[in-house]
């Protein structure tokens, strides 16, 4: 299992950015997914899935 804080360093650490910086943009990205699930919208990640 890999965790949002082992993404938010892989991030951080691929685009020089700080961990709360790649946090912060794995954080909006789940709300946006998350908001565009309540709202009965699809999302597709490739090579991830739907």
């Amino acid at each position: 299992m890999t965790t949002t804080n082992e993404i938010a360093g892989k991030i951080a650490t691929e685009h020089s950015l700080t961990k709360a910086q790649g946090k912060a943009i794995v954080e909006a990205a789940i709300a946006s997914i998350t908001e565009a699930a309540v709202a009965g919208n699809e999302t597709s990640l490739p090579g991830f899935g739907t």
